[in-house]
């Protein structure tokens, strides 16, 4: 067989081995010399050509199981910290396995949002990391979202920090949509975060806990016949069948409360709520709420304190300054002028007046209420 060498435009012989001597397919005995110094630097060549070729090849192979290797690691950081997120600290923490070499590291960024990243063979000339991103599902996860619209006034300023004291670029102030378009943002709204439309965002109501109708029914004292009237709730799950808080009169909260309202909460606007320091407030709103012009005083400053999750007959829902967050998936929500809000709202829709401040809480991710077996998985490689 002939075939062309490296070497120019001559045919090179094809040698064969016969009993274990080289011997020429087909060449005059003269020429057997030459031909088999010709055989071997052709062999060399080949040999020098063929064997970086196969170091490549295995090191891609190496590499590639490391990276496949480093992946599983960085889901199985994943697993592990999902059912714990809540009582990890925030930052960077590395479980290492005996090899030393071979480990996975979380870092808690938020409530609800943490990497895992794989590392196998740390130090080496093979070392391969893979990290995955871990968001929980949650009901506060936009700081404003209206399943059909979002309407914002003149000069609106949304962005985003953490209720925790975490480092955060402030840009996490997503606005989002389960419609087409996102038109009723004004021209002078500053939004830092993104602009989401077609989210498909889940949003159905939030599920009454079973027993509610019969917690102690506290109606007789939330439903307000006489002005400056003084109510204290300590820790426990109540029932009312309305709130109706008259002026000058105050609502104070002194433990962790559960509060399901059957019917509608309205109050005067000299009422005030204050939620006590180490305390937390969270109402299921069988009707419609209006809190939009009275007090609320949350002196923790913490929105997850106090949590709004409005029923399937909540149709509307008037918000105003405080530290808090809303769903209420077939609710109007609407806000007036001026207020300065710490938080997150979910409805049907979502209305801004002008010179509305909104400040989304990034620590609201996974926290309360949400999907919380949802989890969105982000492959970032190294």
């Amino acid at each position: 067989m002939e075939r062309q060498s490296g070497f120019g435009t001559g045919r090179a012989t094809v040698l064969s081995v016969r009993g274990g001597a080289l011997s020429p397919v087909r060449g005059n005995g003269g020429s057997v010399l030459l031909t088999l110094i010709i055989a071997i630097v052709i062999l060399a060549a080949l040999s020098a050509a063929l064997l970086p070729t196969l170091s490549s090849t295995q090191m891609g192979q190496v590499s590639a199981s490391g990276a496949m290797r480093a992946y599983y690691l960085a889901e199985a950081g994943g697993r592990y910290t999902i059912p714990r997120l809540e009582e990890l600290d925030f930052g960077a923490h590395a479980f290492k396995f005996s090899d030393g070499g071979s480990f996975f590291e979380i870092d808690k960024i938020t409530a609800g949002l943490f990497t895992s990243t794989g590392v196998v063979s740390e130090g080496g000339g093979l070392e391969a990391r893979v990290t995955l991103t871990y968001r929980l599902g949650s009901r506060f996860d936009h700081a404003l979202f209206g399943d059909s619209s979002v309407e914002t006034g003149n000069t609106v300023l949304i962005d985003s920090y953490s209720s925790s004291g975490e480092a955060t670029d402030g840009e996490g102030g997503d606005v989002g949509t389960n419609g087409d378009a996102l038109d009723d943002i004004s021209g002078s709204t500053e939004v830092h975060g993104n602009l989401v439309v077609q989210a498909d965002k889940d949003m159905t109501p939030e599920g009454l806990p079973s027993g509610a109708a019969s917690w102690e029914d506290k109606t007789a004292e939330l439903h307000m016949a006489n002005p400056a009237q003084a109510v204290t709730l300590g820790e426990g799950e109540y029932y009312t069948a309305d709130i109706y808080l008259t002026n000058n009169s105050t609502v104070t909260i002194t433990g962790d409360v559960v509060l399901y309202v059957a019917g509608t909460t309205v109050a005067q606007p000299t009422s005030t709520l204050n939620i006590s320091a180490g305390a937390s407030l969270i109402i299921y709103a069988g009707g419609d709420l209006d809190l939009s012009e009275n007090i609320i005083l949350t002196p923790d400053a913490i929105p997850s304190h106090f949590l709004v999750y409005g029923l399937a007959g909540c149709q509307s829902v008037g918000w105003g300054s405080t530290y808090g967050a809303v769903y209420a998936p077939a609710a109007d929500i609407t806000v007036p002028n001026s207020a300065v809000i710490y938080g997150s709202l979910i409805g049907e829709t979502v209305t801004l007046g002008n010179g509305v401040d909104m400040h989304y809480d990034e620590d609201l991710q996974g926290i309360g209420g949400g999907d919380s077996s949802h989890v969105a998985q982000y492959f970032t490689p190294n």
